[in-house]
């Protein structure tokens, strides 16, 4: 059995497609041989500028020498005589040459190797060469010219691991070149294993974990589809369940039937999230222009506008919940028929409703009844009880052919989703291979100022020390930044704070927004702040909101007894 460094469970590997090359190494390699998994570099390459690399796996043997392999996982992997293409579901995703990646790998190892053993080891000095792993996928037709079946591993030699390594070995030259032992040692020790403590932060376990959390959405989008021969479903689902989801699915699937089609929620900057990740899917190019995603607020203004009507309530004033509750249904109803009539006839063939207990029943009845193109046309309708805004949730007076309820949460892991559910003793479902994640962290101040101060630790160690990037980042509170403890914070050594969404899926800094601007939506890391009391404005089932946004670590600084008890209880349930 191989010397595997670093020894790890191969299920917690970052990426999937390396478990099963670790675990054919690891066991199919004789105890002379010393495997390096995931191994990093950084040094100058070509111009003075340092430049950064990883080679997937370094077999190493005394007498052999030094085999740099490059994994490619992948259901389809295609080489069109220059370029690399990986099939996703967005569509085709070039990725570089493998057989080039590797080879550079191999050269930068073989540099660091000759300047940190003071040139004592050259790369004359052992047998070095690299290999292309697919451990999935089998291969036809001819390799690459700058390739060679030798050092082509398929799926079909992963039980003949060892023969594939000697093979590539024996690919790269005539006669094995033996390292002095003091040399062999001085490669793997001082080379290229020297001991450097280091701590592990949270930013490279993210994608892992997120990459898992999004195998379990699809699992339960899978299970889902079978309801498609439905006409109209009310789905019930709990955070994190994956409801948005499952309805942007749904919308996209009515739209590739040639379905003139509305996505509609309430949430304003989560209906710019969905617009622009349709947009941008190249899977959606025939058939995106049959499909209209809108906020309910913003379509309404949009129709009103379209028709000339004065969109503000018939007493003046500001626009009320009343405005928005009794009016604007009857305004949207005036709308359709004075365009209709002008020959702008505005329907759709099919509707999938998300946030749907947001909604006002006069709402739903300017759904069905007038942009509906036959009233009991094709409708969906995606709901949580425990996330309305309003309290008491206005069920929807339609007939539904099928009512469903989704109740494991895919989202968040397990900690996470144990903690939220907590907020509200609501019962907590999980999927059994939902990752454990990190434990929920509290942060207990005692004034507001103090908790500012604590927020702008949390989010340097963030940064800088758990090596998480901005876009993955959230801060939550109950009121808007310039109402918060946060108003005249710009940035955070240098990375900016902003408010816009859009901005920060962009890169543009770290996100600071609400619990009900945020809903629907989903970040990496959540640090809740100004967390004080609840009232009519930020109450147990915001808090409850708030949580489940974070799918991967959740941070929340308290100073509010009535918030801190809360939270504390919550951060023991995750622990338990």
């Amino acid at each position: 059995m191989a010397r595997m460094l670093p020894d790890v469970d191969p299920s917690q590997l970052q990426h999937a497609s390396e478990e099963p090359v670790y675990v054919a190494l690891r066991d199919q390699l004789g105890d002379d041989y010393i495997v390096l998994h995931s191994y990093p570099w950084l040094r100058p390459w070509r111009s003075k500028a340092l430049a950064e690399g990883e080679a997937d796996f370094v077999v190493l043997h005394p007498s052999r020498g030094l085999l740099i392999l490059e994994v490619k996982g992948g259901d389809t992997i295609r080489y069109d005589g220059y370029r690399w293409f990986r099939d996703t579901k967005t569509g085709p995703d070039e990725f570089q040459d493998p057989f080039r990646q590797a080879q550079r790998n191999m050269h930068a190892l073989l540099e660091i190797v000759r300047e940190r053993s003071g040139e004592r080891i050259r790369k004359q000095d052992l047998v070095h060469g690299y290999a292309v792993v697919f451990p999935h996928l089998d291969y036809e037709g001819l390799p690459p010219p700058h390739a060679d079946k030798a050092i082509v591993i398929s799926r079909r030699n992963l039980p003949f691991m060892a023969q594939a390594i000697e093979t590539a070995f024996a690919a790269w030259t005539d006669e094995p070149r033996l390292l002095p032992r003091d040399r062999y040692t001085m490669l793997v020790n001082d080379c290229l294993m020297p001991k450097f403590r280091v701590f592990r932060p949270v930013g490279p376990d993210i994608e892992l974990v997120a990459n898992q959390l999004l195998e379990l959405t699809e699992t339960q989008a899978q299970v889902f589809t079978g309801l498609y021969v439905q006409d109209r479903v009310l789905v019930e689902g709990v955070a994190g369940s994956g409801k948005t989801f499952l309805a942007i699915h749904r919308a996209l699937a009515f739209a590739r039937e040639g379905m003139k089609t509305l996505f509609v929620c309430f949430n304003k900057e989560l209906a710019a999230w969905i617009r622009r990740q349709v947009q941008e899917d190249p899977s959606t190019a025939d058939f995106r222009d049959l499909l209209t995603v809108k906020h309910f607020h913003g379509l309404a203004a949009e129709l009103a506008t379209e028709a000339g009507l004065d969109f503000r309530p018939a007493a003046g004033g500001a626009r009320t919940e009343a405005f928005w509750n009794d009016e604007v249904p009857d305004l949207m109803e005036q709308a359709i028929v004075d365009l209709a009539m002008e020959g702008r006839e505005i329907h759709f063939d099919a509707i999938v409703v998300d946030e749907a207990q947001d909604f006002s029943l006069g709402w739903w009845y300017t759904l069905t009844q007038s942009l509906l193109s036959e009233a009991d046309g094709p409708l969906y309708a995606f709901i949580d009880p425990n996330q309305s805004l309003r309290g008491e949730v206005q069920w929807p007076d339609v007939e539904f052919a099928a009512r469903f309820k989704l109740t494991i949460n895919c989202r968040n892991t397990r900690r996470i989703a144990l903690a939220s559910a907590s907020v509200l003793n609501l019962e907590c479902h999980i999927f059994p291979r939902a990752p454990q994640g990190s434990a929920l962290r509290v942060l207990r101040a005692n004034s507001s100022r103090q908790q500012k101060g604590l927020v702008i630790q949390e989010l340097r160690s963030l940064l800088q020390r758990e090596d998480v990037a901005p876009r993955q980042i959230a801060v939550i509170g109950p009121a808007a930044k310039e109402n918060g403890s946060l108003s005249d914070l710009t940035d955070i050594d240098g990375v900016p704070l902003v408010m816009s969404a859009e901005e920060w899926r962009d890169g543009g800094g770290i996100l600071v927004t609400t619990a009900r601007s945020f809903k629907g939506l989903e970040a990496e890391v959540v640090v809740l702040y100004d967390l004080d009391g609840f009232g009519r404005l930020f109450r147990r089932e915001d808090l409850y909101v708030a949580c489940t946004r974070a799918k991967v670590l959740l941070i929340a600084v308290v100073h509010g007894e009535q918030c801190r008890e809360v939270i504390t209880a919550a951060q023991s349930v995750s622990e338990a």
